[in-house]
């Protein structure tokens, strides 16, 4: 199955469709414009913001774990929170790029305003994947959308792909996600589950990754990963919770080119020679040879012949066929024997 979000096709055969994801990791709207040129310049696809107002995502009591900093959510929410108008100046600056801009919405008010400004997908975070009411609100609208499964279960996760569903939606991209930021053990990562889900949904499914490793993303592309979402930032030292483990220009940039550079490696899964073999082949693999010279009308014994490069003769297989045949020309020592020969 295959996804369209604007003019991208996305899914199996397609290129991975990058996500830069600058989340809050900025503090002006100049430091948003500069995010998304350095995103257009490394090659990314898109670019995603979040979309919330702290009255409607947390409450006033909620402290983040001390892995997250530990500060208090509502205060930090509030404090980055993005104004409508904010909004559709980051989106408008993205489209004269050239690049797709989206969001997370946290509240059905923030859906709204994203379908009112326009955007192409909705991507709906961790913390709503069993928010079943939400997502189909969501998913009514009638727009791809991309959900992030953090902390999820199988079963979790097959409940939201019906609850998208049920409300007339069949665009639908999962992302595998491990909702640490940033994830310390690598062996949590669990690439193999983005195949697992793959097979169990059929679906586009790709990695929101929160590592700090450039290999995780790659590795997940050669895995059949149809989409691949980083945190992104342009200074890492920029005082948002995020940006210490985002992919700064230089990473992001790594972590594209070794996406296109697997990807081309990937090939259709058909074994056979590469176009780029067919002299290597005739020049270095093996074929049965004369030991010494044969003379005509001599039978051919097993100790006349020996089995080395190149190619040019009869394949090494055959050689028990090439035992006890005549030999209808003179064969000298060294030379390939052909069919021609016997």
């Amino acid at each position: 199955m295959h996804v369209k979000i604007g003019d991208r096709r996305i899914g199996d055969g397609e290129p991975t469709f990058i996500i830069a994801e600058l989340g809050v990791s900025f503090t002006t709207l100049e430091e948003a414009k500069r995010s998304i040129d350095e995103a257009v310049r490394v090659g990314a696809d898109a670019i995603k913001i979040q979309t919330y107002k702290a009255e409607t995502l947390v409450t006033e009591s909620a402290w983040f774990p001390d892995e997250a900093g530990g500060a208090h959510q509502f205060e930090s929410f509030k404090k980055s929170e993005i104004s409508p108008e904010t909004h559709r100046k980051i989106f408008d600056y993205a489209e004269k790029k050239g690049i797709i801009a989206f969001s997370t919405p946290s509240y059905y008010d923030d859906a709204d305003l994203l379908e009112k400004i326009g955007v192409k997908v909705f991507k709906i975070g961790s913390d709503d994947l069993t928010n079943f009411p939400f997502i189909k609100y969501v998913a009514a609208k009638g727009l791809p959308m991309i959900i992030s499964t953090g902390m999820g279960t199988m079963s979790e996760v097959a409940k939201m792909v019906d609850a998208v569903k049920s409300a007339g939606n069949d665009q639908l991209i999962i992302l595998h996600c491990v909702s640490n930021y940033p994830i310390k053990d690598l062996s949590t990562v669990n690439l193999r589950a983005i195949d697992s889900m793959k097979r169990a949904f059929g679906v586009p499914v790709g990695f929101s990754d929160h590592t700090e490793s450039l290999s995780m993303p790659i590795a997940a592309v050669a895995l059949g990963a149809n989409v691949v979402e980083k945190h992104f930032t342009i200074d890492k030292k920029i005082p948002i919770s995020d940006a210490a483990f985002s992919a700064d220009p230089i990473e992001l940039e790594t972590i594209v080119k070794g996406i296109r550079e697997v990807e081309k490696g990937l090939g259709d899964g058909v074994k056979r020679p590469a176009y780029t073999e067919d002299k290597m082949r005739r020049e270095t693999r093996k074929s049965i040879i004369a030991r010494r010279d044969i003379k005509k009308g001599a039978k051919i014994t097993r100790d006349d012949l020996i089995i080395k490069r190149p190619a040019y003769g009869i394949p090494p297989e055959l050689i028990d066929i090439i035992v006890g045949r005549t030999v209808v020309k003179p064969i000298k020592r060294d030379q390939p024997i052909t069919w021609e020969d016997v």
